[in-house]
């Protein structure tokens, strides 16, 4: 289980493919004087497949965050803080599979000729088993090295992932293809299974005194592979299986997935660095003081993140099927649409955080929590705006541009955190992560510029 409406609608169409099982998704070529019943048929299509989008990441959440408050309840502080590093260490390994291969499917598969698309999801597939089969030798080497007294909380870690993290990340694999194939219906649903069955399991082992991060990780994995294999079941006459397209379609990934990666880790990185920053010249209340606000920025990125399951996949088939135009007119209306819902997402952050933190977190609230918050919600805003180009410039193959953005970011950032921090605290913590935000909204959109516009000039 663990670890983006309307503007859209010109975006989706579905049509039914003879060669296979799966729905043929293609985003049509709309001219402005499209017929108006067509046009809100679309409408309504796109905005049914935003709110299943939307629910499965509610649910995706929900289920996180049950069990984890049962671990936080019910298992004394030392097996939780091992469950959380369970789930930061998936965390890499999902982000290590989206970025060489879910993601890169997701781009690649639109532009996918029709006789080989089964081939590559074949490929897709068989690249999955070997990653989770991979992750049994991996996490006990991990393990092994952790075995000394000194390791414990690390041994506690590892061990129990050896089996339970290759079934969990199978089960992350079936999710992602659902979102490739914009088939989020039936990602919901399979995802309230998956969360049912893992909260069973969990209150199982509450009720019969195994609430250990084991027992726990095997509820979850026992719910993860139901569903998983279900998947399997239903989606193996859809592919086919071979060892040379698996090289060659493993190859084409990387092409793609080494730029997300390093985008990706980089992102990462900004993100992170202010709790290190933070923690070395003011100590850990800092830290604690900043994640307060953190937090109440997450609960807005929830929909971002259902919004980012929908986006990536419609600019794909957007490219694919009227090229550099529709993709500039499709990222356009997404940006209208993402900055608008960011704008008055921050202004709610900064208006009411305050409150919300201090009912979720008592009066453990920092003295400068509105400063903090504005800042974080003008991060909010600069990250929603610029989402759109990031995912075109890998449609069109140029995200090495998107990881270019990042690092001239991460570096405007630890210079203005290098002049800020020491002088104003947290909230000069906040303000450096939105510069550095800003920083990459700018240079992001000079990039996307220099690649559509020639072609915008030589298409009229």
């Amino acid at each position: 289980m663990d670890t983006t409406t309307g503007s859209i609608a010109h975006a989706i169409q579905v049509e039914e493919s003879a060669e296979l099982p799966l729905p043929a998704l293609a985003i049509p070529e709309t001219p402005s004087n499209a017929p108006t019943g067509r046009v809100t048929r679309l409408v309504a299509l796109v905005r049914n497949r935003l709110s299943y989008a939307l629910g499965d990441q509610v649910v995706y959440s929900f289920g996180n965050m049950v069990v984890a408050a049962l671990l936080s309840r019910h298992a004394g502080p030392r097996t939780f803080g091992m469950y959380i590093l369970t789930q930061r260490t998936l965390d890499i390994l999902i982000q290590l599979c989206n970025t060489l291969s879910w993601a890169p499917f997701t781009f690649n598969l639109p532009s996918t000729a029709a006789h080989r698309m089964a081939r590559y999801r074949g490929s897709v597939l068989l690249q999955q088993v070997i990653a989770s089969m991979l992750c049994l030798p991996l996490m006990a080497l991990a393990a092994r090295w952790a075995s000394t007294p000194g390791r414990g909380v690390y041994y506690g870690t590892f061990h129990p992932l050896i089996v339970t993290g290759g079934i969990i990340l199978f089960r992350e694999f079936n999710r992602r293809m659902y979102f490739a194939d914009m088939r989020m219906r039936e990602a919901f649903w399979t995802e309230v299974a998956t969360v049912a069955l893992q909260i069973a399991g969990v209150e199982f082992c509450f009720r019969t005194g195994h609430l250990d991060v084991p027992h726990t990780l095997w509820a979850l994995a026992n719910g993860a592979g139901i569903v998983g294999l279900w998947w399997l079941a239903r989606e193996l006459r859809s592919v086919s299986l071979s060892l040379r397209d698996l090289v060659r379609d493993t190859a084409l990934n990387f092409r793609l997935g080494r730029w997300l990666l390093g985008s990706n880790f980089v992102f990462v990185a900004s993100n992170q660095a202010n709790p290190w920053i933070l923690s070395a010249v003011f100590g850990g209340s800092s830290v604690g003081a900043y994640a307060v606000c953190e937090s109440i920025v997450n609960i807005p990125r929830v929909a971002l993140v259902s919004l980012q399951n929908v986006f990536a996949p419609v600019l794909a088939r957007a490219y694919a099927e009227g090229g550099k135009p529709m993709l500039r007119q499709r990222v356009s209306r997404i940006d209208r649409m993402l900055t608008l819902g960011s704008v008055v997402a921050a202004i709610g952050i900064t208006a009411f955080g305050p409150f919300a933190a201090r009912v979720i977190f008592g009066k453990s609230i920092p003295a400068e929590a509105r400063t903090i918050l504005f800042f974080l919600g003008l991060n909010f805003v600069a990250f929603a705006a610029t989402m759109a180009q990031g995912y075109a410039l890998s449609a069109i193959d140029r995200a090495g541009s998107t990881l270019l953005a990042n690092l001239v970011g991460l570096v405007a950032q630890a210079a203005a955190a290098f002049l800020l921090v020491s002088r104003f605290g947290v909230p000069g913590a906040a303000a450096a992560l939105c510069l550095g935000s800003v920083v990459v909204l700018f240079v992001r959109q000079v990039f996307y510029n220099r690649e559509i516009s020639p072609a915008l000039g030589a298409a009229s």
